[in-house]
């Protein structure tokens, strides 16, 4: 039997596509976005998003559930169990496999944006691409107005990262929400 964990914020739906599960494992997905809330739903798996907004805060209540989750299984349980995480957080990794060693539990980690291994997932090599590249990307999908969160889902940054590009695309005056709708942005004339 596998526990999934599913760092959302971290993997999208990208991550959520590439989960094989059997009908008795347990999928735990923690997102606060409601297409991969709908999504998890209809996949039957459990959907957690009741955390606090804020930088790492579904990484903690990963760390969390976790840790409660192997604090209640017995020695026979955990060598039956297998945990899984879906991140390509090296932080959150280093922290998930720790906790999982710290008591002898089988673990594994499925990583999207580049290989996790036991070599590198001390390091902080990041294979993210350069912010520039990452506004641009951005710039160039307002074109017409558009909501952000979508826009973060699609090119699937972290949310640090992508808040980072879009306050500077604010900054640098060449972005601004729309005058129809204050929820979705848009592009600056003569950008």
């Amino acid at each position: 039997m596998k526990i999934i964990f599913v760092d959302a914020e971290n993997v999208g739906f990208k991550g959520l596509e590439a989960i094989n599960a059997n009908i008795i494992d347990k999928v735990f997905v923690f997102s606060r976005v409601d297409s991969i809330q709908k999504y998890s739903e209809q996949k039957l798996f459990i959907c957690l998003s009741d955390y606090p907004e804020g930088s790492n805060q579904a990484d903690f209540y990963i760390i969390g559930y976790l840790s409660r989750m192997l604090a209640s299984i017995s020695k026979a349980e955990k060598n039956l169990i297998e945990f899984v995480l879906y991140s390509s957080d090296v932080d959150l990794v280093n922290a998930f496999r720790f906790q999982c060693r710290t008591v002898g539990a089988k673990n594994d980690i499925v990583s999207f944006s580049h290989e996790v291994s036991a070599s590198n997932v001390d390091s902080n090599i990041s294979k993210t691409p350069k912010l520039p590249q990452i506004e641009n990307q951005i710039f160039n999908m307002l074109k017409k107005p558009k909501g952000l969160s979508g826009i973060q889902e699609a090119l699937n940054l972290s949310k640090p990262i992508f808040t980072k590009a879009v306050n500077e695309l604010i900054n640098s005056n060449r972005i601004k929400r729309a005058s129809n709708n204050g929820k979705n942005w848009v592009q600056i004339k003569n950008s």
